[in-house]
Parts: structure tokens; sequence; C-alpha cells
């Protein structure tokens, strides 16, 4: 791995390892628990900029993400070094579209099978909607999760993917993820959420 990715995944690194200061326990962490994720499933607006840190593998990549949901659209934008737009992804209820750099485009229906397709690797876009809140995906069996002691995931397994939540903004309400991590097999994305905008 170059030096220049190191310096670039570090900040990352260390971010990820940062303590949530404590939060004051929920009376009933389940009932919590059943609030958010009614509250947070109806929220469909929202836009988000973030980093990500990828590892597939021995290969290694990191990026800006910026991330605007409407309704069941929504539009992922990936940047590389120098704010240069490294992929694009379109997507709603009719299908889904990936603008590489190269200048390919990628059309389907499923949006998790285009980039296994189009890439070569998996990224759980469809489930990532709901990670990325803290909350499961409505579809698929949920088969594992844990709570913090304010009735939030500190850990979700759902569809294969295991996802771990290092930190929330305790500046919001609801709070909102701003650390994360999630793996598949040898997948493993790292993401930091640096600026939420969520519509009432």
């Amino acid at each position: 791995m170059g030096l220049r990715l190191v310096a670039g995944l570090l900040p990352l690194w260390l971010a990820a390892c940062a303590v949530s200061p404590p939060q004051p326990p929920a009376d009933d962490a389940e009932e919590a628990w059943r609030d958010r994720v009614a509250e947070l499933s109806s929220r469909d607006e929202w836009r988000l900029q973030g980093r990500l840190a990828l590892a597939v593998g021995e290969e290694r990549w990191n990026a800006h993400m910026r991330w605007q949901q409407r309704d069941a659209a929504y539009d992922i934008r990936v940047y590389g070094p120098f704010g240069r737009q490294a992929a694009r992804l379109q997507g709603d209820e009719d299908g889904v579209v990936l603008h590489t750099r190269e200048g390919a485009t990628h059309r389907a229906r499923d949006a998790d099978g285009l980039v296994y397709h189009a890439l070569g690797w998996r990224l759980p876009v469809s489930g990532l909607r709901y990670w990325i809140l803290g909350i499961p995906a409505p579809y698929g069996d949920l088969e594992d999760r844990d709570l913090d002691v304010a009735g939030r995931a500190s850990r979700l397994r759902q569809g294969g993917w295991t996802v771990r939540y290092q930190r929330y903004d305790e500046t919001r309400r609801p709070a909102l993820p701003d650390r994360m991590t999630l793996e598949y097999d040898e997948i493993r994305l790292r993401l930091v959420m640096d600026d939420w905008r969520m519509d009432p």
C-alpha cells in the first residue's frame, strides 16, 4: 500500500477509534428502538456528505461521497482525489443507472446486482439506504442486532452483511450515525458522515 493511500486512510482509522460520550439509558431500550425504527423509516428525504474507505481483499480505495435521497429516488456520487467524480449511481423504483469515470453507462433493475456486474464486488446499495440511518432494511430477515443503552443499533446483521456503529451524531434528533463499518466476506467498508441534512 502506497504512503499516499495510507495517509489518506489514516484519519478514517483514527476517527473510527473515537469513543462516543456516554448516553443516558432509555427507560426501555426495546421500546426506544421500536420508536426509532418507526420514525426513521418514515423519513424519505435527506442528504449527506461523507468519506468512505473500501477494502476488498488486498485492494484499497478511499473517496468522498454525496448521497441525496428523495422518496424511492437516490443520487449517489463518489469523488476521488481533487474532487474528481469517480462514479455516479442514480436509481428509483424503475431501475438504476451507473456512470463510471471512464464514461461508461450501465443500466439494470437492481442496484446491488448492477454494481457487482460492473465493478466485480458487492456493495449493498439497497440495504445501505436504511443502514446508514441506523435501522434495518424493511425487507429480508434481520439476522441479529445489538442495542446500546439508548435503544440504538450498535450492530446489525442482515443479508449477510455485518454493520457496526461506532458513533452517533448527538446534535441531531433523532441522533444519526456518523461512524460505521460494513463487512461481508473479504469486503470491508468504513463510512464517516461529515454532514447530514434531513428534512422534517
